[in-house]
């Protein structure tokens, strides 16, 4: 499940206390606004996972959920409002889905109550109460969800360590894992006391414990030699995230700025096609976000092309459509058929009178 914003992912070192002491802002949504018979079609709508409702469920589905944005990273909560069993249904989350929408973020997920079954990962299929587990967005997922009571936190992939991916599924364990789950709980329940010159702080806090979570599961306890890698190829992924956008971003260049041989550079980068692949699919996924932002809506996509460092357009279309199944302008076209829809009108609650941020989807902050 993957019912979360997704925005462009910032270094939590990028945000500073500021003088702002207006409260963050939150979001809620309710099934209870739609007709009996469309709550769940509103539930499930537009979170990038193929869902069905099992048959054997003629309980309505009353459901609400709460999420905030913080700095880099999201917080959300489902919560289930009948009493007793509650509505079975089906996610999958297809390998042609991951690379259409093209998200690389990882969502740490704790269940509160109910119980989620994944089908697709051999690693503690069967997660309930009190088990916090990881989904990487890039993967396929699939799972049979009764009763989700859940609190949930994304973290764009390039805030944590490369070995992340290996916990996909995987449920975590140990005193760091619990310590990470308390403070999901105490950060969701204050989300009302927070101010915005909070933030700052609270992505600190926050991405310390996830990466100690991450870092001590026994799964990915990397030997010394491969942590040593994590940690220079870590590095230079945050030089290439901080400078993507710059025409003179080279092979030469990170070189001489990371401080690494030519052949280190090529050796850490050769499962992934090479750093200039690399850097070119970082390019076309900023890209792809900027096209589903409403607040480009007004920007050509030769435009958006050349400042992402396609200098050739046609060029552009074909990297786009071969890395992501569809082209730039179907991108866009998509983008203003959900602001078209959202300016007529879907019934919506939030806590606070305001429009949802660009990118936004109701109920899980899902992106569009």
């Amino acid at each position: 499940m993957f019912f979360v914003f997704y925005q462009r992912p910032r270094s939590h070192e990028a945000y500073s206390p500021t003088m702002q002491t207006s409260s963050i802002s939150i979001f809620n949504f309710s099934t209870l606004a739609f007709p009996e018979k469309d709550r769940f079609h509103a539930w499930v709508r537009d979170n990038h996972c193929d869902c069905r409702l099992r048959n054997d469920s003629p309980v309505a589905f009353n459901a609400e959920a709460t999420g905030a944005t913080l700095g880099p990273l999201i917080i959300s909560g489902r919560k289930w409002l009948n009493q007793g069993r509650a509505p079975a249904y089906e996610i999958r989350r297809t390998e042609r889905l991951a690379r259409t929408d093209g998200h690389d973020f990882f969502r740490f997920s704790l269940m509160l109550r109910g119980r989620l079954i994944c089908w697709s990962t051999d690693q503690s299929p069967t997660k309930s109460a009190g088990d916090l587990f990881v989904v990487d967005a890039a993967q396929i997922n699939e799972c049979l969800v009764e009763a989700d009571d859940t609190i949930s936190l994304l973290v764009p992939r390039h805030l944590l360590p490369g070995r992340t991916e290996l916990l996909h599924g995987h449920t975590l364990s140990g005193g760091m894992a619990s310590l990470l789950g308390d403070h999901m709980i105490s950060l969701y329940r204050n989300l009302s006391n927070l101010k915005q010159q909070d933030i700052p702080y609270i992505v600190q806090s926050t991405m310390q414990l996830v990466t100690a979570a991450v870092s001590s599961a026994p799964d990915v306890a990397p030997e010394a030699g491969n942590a040593a890698r994590d940690l220079l190829l870590g590095r230079i992924r945050r030089y290439i995230d901080g400078h993507l956008l710059e025409a003179d971003l080279t092979p030469d260049r990170i070189c001489r700025d990371v401080g690494v041989s030519r052949a280190k550079l090529y050796q850490l980068f050769e499962n992934d096609g090479g750093v200039m692949r690399q850097i070119q699919r970082r390019r076309l996924w900023r890209a792809h976000h900027t096209l589903a932002d409403p607040n480009h809506a007004r920007r050509h996509i030769a435009e958006i092309a050349w400042s992402h460092g396609f200098s050739n357009e046609k060029y552009f279309y074909r990297l786009f459509k071969a890395e992501f199944g569809h082209t730039p302008k179907e991108t866009l076209e998509n983008m203003l058929g959900r602001s078209l829809r959202l300016e007529q009108g879907v019934p919506h609650s939030h806590q606070q009178e305001t429009n949802s941020p660009a990118g936004w989807t109701l109920p899980f902050g899902v992106p569009s």
